[in-house]
């Protein structure tokens, strides 16, 4: 593998809020990531897509926003993350913020720093063990969500597909690491290689692997190629040099050039509950689960987070989701609304009140749970829905993702 090369570039921006959380990492705010392209150079990663528009060479010439940590640092100094409570989501889908050159550069180091004063949880997805470094500052934010990509616990087959990140087996000690220093921590078991890395029981090795280092939930995922490339560049790399006799699979699987990179329906339709199931039987949340972001968001948000999850877990056991869809979202137009009117306010902060958006959207969803959620059932229109809300806000329960039940006091 190529040595890569770092090109300086400055950052106009450091921080953004949303409006409503991301799903996917359940982070309210996010930095921008100190670098784009990654000298991890995975075989898999769709950053390699004309959609990402990453010029240059994927993992050999990397860009470096050099003056991410002052404009972050100013972005906390101009209030940007003061009013409202939430988790910060550090990363990107196109890089890793733990590449090689962090050793050098410490923009991520850096850039953590910065976010301290936020008093804000963070959230951070990486698969390279250097992020053992800065476990240090993560201990100063009030939360800290530390996440690892496992792909396989087969140290070969890494080499392949991901030739640059630390071996599966240091991610995994990064985990225990996370665990015993009092943070979060969890396992983005993705992608999943149709014939390579999903094939036989390599994806229990992973999820078993992962539970044995502690982890809190395992997020299993299959393999998207997108047309161009990103598709190009793995077929050529991977199936073509080490797995040739999979080319017929993936000419199936692919064929379709999907713009999403999706595979084909029909082979692929059994992935979700492949994997709801097995996670199932060994009691692991299958995504980042109630009993953690209801720690790093609002109380709406979180309850905002904990639809959508559901929306995916009843899915994968074949329920029909369409009343809970519509449920989520009348509170999405719910909370849009009050969210918004609240902004424009510009509520004023106090020491003892440093979030004030935050409690008092907390407290007109405190009042439409009260008396068994019939203001809430009015609200999103869902009678079992607005009784589970108000059952989990009156006695502080939490929602079990793998039993689908209210489940004790965390």
């Amino acid at each position: 593998m190529n040595t890569a090369s770092f090109i300086p570039i400055e950052a106009k921006s450091g921080l953004s809020r949303a409006t409503l959380p991301d799903t996917f990492f359940t982070a309210f705010y996010h930095a921008l990531a100190p670098y784009r392209g990654c000298a991890h150079g995975c075989r898999y990663c769709d950053g390699r897509a004309e959609r990402y528009y990453v010029e240059g060479d994927f993992e050999t010439a990397i860009a470096a926003r050099v003056n991410l940590p002052e404009v972050v640092a100013r972005d906390v100094e101009s209030g940007l993350t003061a009013r409202e409570y939430g988790s910060i989501g550090l990363g990107s889908g196109v890089t890793d913020i733990y590449q090689p050159l962090e050793r050098d550069l410490s923009l991520t180091r850096r850039t953590l720093e910065a976010l301290i004063p936020t008093n804000l949880p963070i959230v951070i997805l990486t698969k390279n063990d250097l992020i053992l470094r800065d476990f240090d500052i993560l201990a100063r934010f009030p939360r800290a969500l530390v996440i690892v990509t496992v792909t396989t616990t087969d140290p070969e087959k890494a080499q392949i597909l991901e030739p640059g990140a630390s071996p599966p087996e240091a991610r995994l000690e990064v985990v225990r690491r996370a665990k015993e220093a009092g943070f979060f921590a969890g396992v983005m078991a993705m992608p999943f290689c149709p014939g390579i890395t999903l094939a036989g029981e390599e994806t229990q090795k992973v999820f078993e692997a992962s539970i044995g280092a502690g982890a809190d939930f395992i997020q299993p995922g299959g393999l998207t190629l997108r047309p161009g490339r990103q598709k190009e560049f793995f077929i050529l790399e991977v199936v073509a040099k080490h797995y040739p006799e999979l080319g017929p699979l993936y000419a199936e699987l692919y064929g379709e050039n999907r713009k999403s990179g999706i595979p084909l329906a029909g082979p692929s339709t059994w992935y979700g509950a492949e994997f709801d199931a097995a996670l199932r039987s060994l009691g692991i949340p299958q995504m980042i689960p109630h009993s953690i972001f209801r720690e790093t968001l609002s109380p709406c948000d979180s309850l905002f987070i904990l639809f959508c999850h559901m929306q995916n877990l009843y899915s994968a056991r074949g329920v029909d989701t369409r009343p809970l869809r519509s449920a989520t979202d009348r509170y999405v137009a719910w909370i849009l609304e009050e969210r918004a009117a609240l902004r424009r306010k510009r509520i004023k902060i106090a020491p003892s009140d440093p979030f004030p958006i935050t409690r008092v959207l907390g407290e007109m969803l405190a009042d439409l749970a009260a008396s068994g959620g019939s203001k809430l059932e009015k609200l999103i229109g869902n009678d079992k829905l607005a009784r589970l809300v108000a059952e989990l806000i009156a006695q502080n329960l939490v929602f079990d993702y793998p039993t689908l039940t209210a489940g004790t006091k965390r």
